[in-house]
């Protein structure tokens, strides 16, 4: 797709990049946004790519299959839950988020990491619908290090 436009494809991949060489959000969390994310664009690529070595990280199939159902959040730790929590309004809009949930979203996260979470949501959103628009397949599935997450 990025062949058709070499220069947008660079600016995506120099967006991904700064957002992971200043990462703060520990993996876990991350991962538990991104494939939320990935599944409300019903982007395929995005939702199945997983992270390389993903049991070093304590990720399984079971991460990744679980974070659409509330009733299973408490599988998740707290900063888990709540990035789902996020990335789920964050697909909806601002009117998603309420008094409540900033108020528990604030005990959760600094500043500085809702502001990452929300660049990275930016990010998976965006490109995830265009993948999903635009009907990006793949003929295998993505395998990313821990640092493109």
């Amino acid at each position: 797709m990025w062949s058709l436009r070499p220069d947008l494809g660079q600016a995506a991949h120099d967006f991904g990049n700064a957002l992971q060489a200043g990462a703060q959000l520990p993996l876990r969390v991350r991962e538990a946004a991104r494939i939320r994310i990935a599944h409300i664009n019903d982007c395929i690529p995005c939702s199945e790519a997983r992270i390389e070595d993903m049991e070093r990280y304590g990720l399984d199939e079971n991460f990744y299959a679980h974070v659409d159902d509330p009733a299973r959040r408490g599988d998740y730790g707290v900063r888990e839950a709540m990035a789902i929590g996020f990335a789920e309004r964050f697909g909806v809009g601002p009117t998603a988020f309420d008094d409540q949930f900033w108020v528990e979203m604030n005990a959760a996260f600094s500043p500085e990491e809702t502001l990452e979470l929300a660049a990275h949501c930016a990010k998976w959103l965006g490109l995830g619908r265009l993948n999903a628009v635009i009907a990006i397949s793949v003929s295998c599935p993505i395998r990313m290090s821990a640092g493109q997450a």
